[in-house]
Order: C-alpha cells, then sequence, then structure tokens
C-alpha cells in the first residue's frame, strides 16, 4: 500500500496519529523535528549529518547560493543566527529527511502551514522527488479547512450558487471575524510587561531545555529565544504612547475618499514570510512606510491599526517612523477594524484577511499575494517598486456597479478551495475521549475523499 507523511508540530502529534489511523487508502507515518515524537523523528539523523555529512556543502549543493539565502531570509529564526550555522543546519536537516524520504518511500506529505525552514527544506525535497507537498490552514469558512502550497490555493471543486450564497452570508454577516481572530481586548502597559515577563521566562526555559533534550538546534526551541532579532525588547512597550488618543477627531477631518485603512498581521508570521514572493516585500517595515509616503503625497491619509495578537510583540521602530507622518494616524489596538473598513474607501494590506473583508465591503483592496485574491477585484502590488505607481491605480479603480454579484465572485475562489473539517480540533487532543474522536468526523473524510488525488503514481 501507498504511503503518506504526516508532518507534525509540537502539541499536535496525538491528533496526527489519531489522523492517520482513520486513513482508508494508504499507510500513514508521522513525521516529526522533535526528539522522541511520531512514529519518526529526524533529530538524530539530523545531528549524525551535522557531525559527518558536510552539511554545508551538501546545502549548497542541493540548492545553490540563492536558494540556501532564500531560505535563510524567510526563516524568522534562522535569519537571526549565523549564516555559517545557518548553511549548516540546512543542509543536515535535508540530509535527514532525504534519509527519512528513502525509507518510506511517501507518495504525498500533508503538514500544517509552512512557517519554518525545516518544511520549506521538505517541499523542495519532496519537489525534486516528484512528490506533492500539501499545506493545511482553517478557510475564513467556519468548520471548513482549505489546501494550499506557499500560500496558493489549490481548487477542490466549482461551487455551486448555493454555497457561493451561503458563503456570502456568512462572510459579510455584521461583526464577521474568522475564528482563528482571537479576541483580545486588553492593551496596557500592565499587560504589556505580563506578555513581556511571560515570554522572557519562557525564552530562558528553552535555552535550558533544549541542551536537556540533547537538541540545541531545534526551531521550536530557538524560536523561543529573547536575542532573535524580531523579539520585543523592554523599550518596545512605548508603542502604546505611539497610538493616537485622538484618531477619531483626526478621522472625521479627512474626507471619506482620501481614507486608507491599512491592517497589520503577525510579523514575523508564515503568510509573510512564505506567502509573498517577491523578496524585496519581506522588509516589512520598509514596506508599510513606503506605502504611507506615497498616499501620503498624493494627498491620502492612512490610518494605521495593528493587530490585536501582536500587541506586547510589536517592536517600535515602526510605530516610531510611521508617528513623525502628518499623513498617518497611528490607531489604538482596541478599535475594531471593521469599524475602519466602514469608514475607508481604501484597504492595504499584504496577505491578512483584513484585505478580503473590505473587498466584500466595497472598498478598493490593496493585497500582495493574499490567497483570496483574484484579478479582478483587488489591485496587485507584487513587488517593492510598484508601491510608487498605487496612486495611479486608485484614482482608476471604481467600485462595482453590482456589489451582490461581485461579492459572490469575491468568495468563489475561498468556496472552491474549502472542504469540510475542524482544523482546531488538534487543541487538546485527547484520542481516548470519544467527542474529540468525533470532532474530526467531517476533516477524516475530507482526507480519504480528497487525498488521493494529490498522490505520485
Amino acid at each position: 500500500m501507498s504511503r503518506i507523511i504526516f508532518f507534525t508540530i509540537h502539541n499536535t502529534t496525538r491528533w496526527w496519529k489519531y489522523l492517520g489511523s482513520q486513513i482508508d487508502f494508504a499507510e500513514v507515518t508521522v513525521l516529526s523535528d522533535l526528539r522522541g515524537d511520531g512514529d519518526w523523528s529526524l533529530v538524530d539523523e539530523f545531528y549524525r549529518f551535522m557531525r559527518t555529512g558536510e552539511p554545508a556543502a551538501v546545502a549548497l549543493a542541493r540548492f545553490g547560493e540563492a536558494g540556501c539565502s532564500e531560505i535563510i531570509l524567510r526563516c524568522r529564526s534562522l535569519r537571526s543566527l549565523d549564516r555559517d550555522l545557518a548553511m549548516k543546519m540546512i543542509g543536515g536537516m535535508t540530509q535527514a529527511i532525504e534519509s527519512a524520504f528513502d525509507r518510506f518511500d511517501p507518495r504525498l506529505i500533508v503538514t500544517f502551514t509552512m512557517d519554518r525552514y525545516v518544511i520549506d527544506v521538505m517541499a523542495r525535497v519532496a519537489r525534486g522527488r516528484g512528490i506533492d507537498l500539501l499545506e493545511m490552514t482553517a478557510s475564513p469558512i467556519p468548520d471548513q479547512i482549505m489546501f494550499h502550497r506557499r500560500g496558493q490555493l489549490v481548487p477542490l471543486g466549482e461551487p455551486s450558487p448555493e454555497q457561493l450564497g451561503e458563503a456570502v452570508n456568512i462572510l459579510c454577516a455584521d461583526g464577521f471575524a474568522p475564528l482563528y481572530v482571537r479576541d483580545a481586548n486588553t492593551f496596557s502597559p500592565a499587560q504589556f510587561w505580563r506578555v513581556y515577563t511571560y515570554f522572557a521566562l519562557r525564552g530562558a526555559f528553552f535555552n535550558v531545555w533544549r541542551f536537556l533534550r540533547r537538541d540545541p538546534l531545534n526551531l521550536h526551541y530557538i524560536d523561543a529565544l529573547k536575542r532573535l532579532k524580531h523579539k520585543v525588547r523592554p523599550g518596545d512597550g512605548a508603542v502604546l504612547g505611539l497610538l493616537r488618543q485622538d484618531w477619531q477627531a483626526r478621522l472625521e477631518a479627512v474626507p471619506k475618499n482620501r481614507r486608507v485603512f491599512c491592517g497589520l498581521q503577525l510579523f514575523p508570521e508564515a503568510s509573510l514570510d512564505y506567502w509573498l514572493r517577491s523578496q524585496d516585500l519581506l522588509a516589512h517595515d520598509d514596506v508599510v512606510v513606503r506605502y504611507c509616503e506615497v498616499l501620503g503625497e498624493a494627498g491620502y491619509h492612512t490610518f494605521i491599526k495593528d493587530h490585536p495578537l501582536q500587541f506586547g510583540f510589536r517592536q517600535r521602530e515602526l510605530f516610531e517612523r510611521l508617528s513623525k507622518m502628518p499623513s498617518v494616524t497611528c490607531v489604538p489596538y482596541d478599535v475594531p477594524a471593521t469599524y475602519l473598513i466602514e469608514k475607508c474607501d481604501v484597504s492595504v494590506t499584504f496577505t491578512g484577511t483584513i484585505g478580503f473583508q473590505a473587498a466584500l465591503a466595497g472598498l478598493c483592496s490593496v493585497v500582495t499575494d493574499a490567497y483570496y485574491a483574484d484579478e479582478e477585484h483587488y489591485l496587485h502590488v507584487r513587488n517593492f517598486s510598484e508601491i510608487d505607481g498605487i496612486v495611479d491605480r486608485l484614482q482608476r479603480w471604481r467600485r462595482p456597479a453590482d456589489m451582490d454579484a461581485a461579492r459572490r465572485q469575491i468568495v468563489r475562489k475561498v468556496v472552491a478551495a474549502g472542504a469540510p473539517g475542524d482544523y482546531f480540533t488538534w487543541k487538546k487532543f485527547d484520542p481516548d475521549d470519544a467527542a474529540t474522536q468525533a470532532a474530526t468526523k467531517s476533516l477524516v473524510q475530507s482526507f480519504n475523499r480528497l487525498l488521493p488525488r494529490f498522490m505520485k503514481k
């Protein structure tokens, strides 16, 4: 029987193993990069090749200088490490993955959204062998999953008019927010210090734990360390003081057709690091500032709102730069994004679902490589230089005459890629609990129905 690999991450292995036990068309191996986890762990092989496998030379041989540089650039942890070490880790992990593939001869790899160099390398090795690697994430539509490859959706079938209508009703309902956007409503200096202290202690713990586990180079442990370039510092509590409490008056002083809403995303984040095709757009802060400069010079006023889950993790430099710009207002965390969508005519984001919600609301939605975006209903900015021409494109843009018809077209791409399944059943999954098993039923059915079509012959 053919074999599938499910690649697990921390705290999801029991869930993946249960799903694997329910697959009826293939054998399943749960592969892990944590010691003693899953059916097979990459850890011992990784360190063996780090010692004896000339890993840096292997990395260059497999991916070339440009490929290795991209792997490092896109991984939020590798780009903070010494380059020589990062190159060795890429080569060591490449050989460990190749060894696992030789052992199990998989016909398909399924995992969560790519968010680290391990999955990036795995996808590249799999592609070289003609094996598909499918990433899974939650759909904005409740109780549905989507498969994608580096943020590009995998269409699963043409949706019916009834499915499109139902999706529009769900996604356009008052107060709608995707299930993966958790409510957060405490944004005070005290809360900042609680978040900072917790993650400082967590980083210190993992700095010890990674050696106790004899796995000091594991990305799960390294990513917790406070010394990485993207980690928040004590002085970043100043972000709160850079948010304008008079934002409402500043909003009302600007004509609606000159208001731009820029909803920031989590950063660093898989949907930026691995979904943005142009590497020059990975300089997140510079991109946001350039948008504001170009729009401000043309008489637009940009209202910046940070993602609520970024509170306590945003470094202050971005807001320091933005707060000096007269055509920019940094809005407090507790202002609802839906309110700003209602009050503005233009939305600017990268890949975040705010761009999707803005298009459904009839705004001119500017996005970059967003999974939901078609060519007709969005303005696409695909590299840094295209930002300079965004004003001319905004002025040529026209709201669809028939918004009801437009909304059905806007949701089509998402509906076509959706399948039944509760993505979040991995949380606190208990394989011995009948209720948690039952909650995975629709997901298991989707796996058994859909995955065979992606298997290497």
